[in-house]
């Protein structure tokens, strides 16, 4: 982004960044401003001159030779002609030299601005209501300008460096924060009916810190469809979990696998208030415990970074099912809770009981 530089020369007067009224590859005309108190008329602050320079032999710009208006003669004269975009290109850079001056006079020392869209500077001295008022507004515009302007600030170091201190832009990191938050949540609402396992898969890939939120502790992902041993000898028959991550503190594996939110609980009534769990929950579990079983046993063979998980005994969750739909009495809320909570190695989840953990941290965000 374009900077101007204002430099004070005295009390009252400041230097400017050269204007480049006419670029050319042997010459060129600039325009070097000044900032000025003017008390006879303190609206007429901006006083300059024109500077017509060339490239010299060391190829760089100089100034052609200093000729004084009083050495003219009856019937000579100088002429300078600016064609049309020049003379706005010199307006358009000078006029905010004005404004500047109007609400801060000479600065004292070197001050450095930075050139902005006008459709922005337009934003800037808005009050905050007038500000949150301008998305609902302007509508797409406003949210495409948002859009820019984040890209903007992702690709300048210096803005980068500012956001990364913390504490400085709170706001922002809320609303990219939230606005992920917030985006998962509504691809949850506008499928749950769909019954594709791989796109599932896909949805917690694209939104792994989604996953990170089941634990009450610090985990790391490792690996989508991660390879967790199980070859024979003819190099086939290999497991290959959903995502494997890794506890921050103690190093252990968490084997994570995902169905659909169409898979079955529980199945059939055996007893009166009895229902045993699904093939879909039971078939769920055994593979994820082969899993855990396949990477123990041949843990030195595929693990050998030092970001691996260490050989202590996996962490296994399963997430099918959609509890608000299938759970709709007390009998069966009672059989599937019984069987879970003593499950010994493997923790069960449903796909909204996930998402519900996602909405509560957008309200916990909303009100901080």
């Amino acid at each position: 982004m374009e900077k101007v530089e204002i430099r004070s020369t005295s009390k009252h007067s400041a230097s400017c960044t050269d204007i480049s009224v006419r670029d050319g590859d042997q010459v060129r005309l600039l325009f070097r401003p000044e900032i000025v108190d003017n008390p006879s008329n303190p609206s007429a602050s901006v006083r300059g001159r024109f500077l017509y320079q060339r490239k010299g032999r060391s190829d760089r710009w100089e100034n052609f030779d200093k000729i004084a208006l009083s050495s003219l003669k009856k019937g000579e004269g100088y002429q300078l002609s600016l064609a049309a975009g020049e003379q706005y290109k010199l307006l358009r850079e000078v006029v905010p030299l004005y404004r500047f001056h109007r609400g801060e006079g000479v600065p004292a020392g070197k001050v450095e601005l930075l050139k902005i869209d006008r459709s922005i500077s337009e934003l800037l001295p808005l009050a905050e209501p007038d500000l949150l008022a301008f998305p609902s507004a302007q509508g797409n515009d406003a949210v495409q300008t948002l859009r820019a302007v984040l890209r903007w600030l992702s690709r300048q170091t210096t803005a980068q460096g500012f956001i990364s201190e913390g504490g400085e832009l709170p706001e922002l990191n809320s609303l990219v924060g939230l606005a992920n938050l917030r985006s998962v949540v509504k691809t949850w609402k506008d499928n749950v009916d769909n019954k594709d396992e791989e796109f599932w898969q896909r949805v917690f890939a694209d939104h792994s810190y989604v996953l990170s939120q089941l634990f009450a502790y610090p985990i790391v992902f490792i690996k989508g469809k991660a390879y967790v041993g199980g070859k024979d000898l003819s190099n086939s028959g290999g497991n290959v979990v959903d995502f494997l991550f890794r506890t921050e503190s103690s190093g252990a594996a968490v084997l994570v696998e995902i169905k659909t939110p169409q898979a079955h609980l529980l199945g059939a009534k055996y007893r009166d208030g009895v229902f045993p769990p699904s093939t879909d929950l039971g078939g769920a579990i055994s593979q994820v415990l082969q899993y855990s079983e396949s990477l123990s046993a041949d843990f030195h063979a595929i693990t050998r970074a030092e970001d691996h998980p260490t050989a202590a005994p996996p962490h296994c969750i399963v997430i099918l099912g959609n509890a608000s739909r299938e759970l709709v009495d007390d009998a069966k809320r009672r059989s599937f809770e019984r069987f879970r909570e003593r499950l010994v190695g493997v923790r069960v989840l449903t796909f909204d009981e996930v998402f519900r953990r996602i909405e509560g941290l957008i309200l916990l965000l909303e009100g901080s």
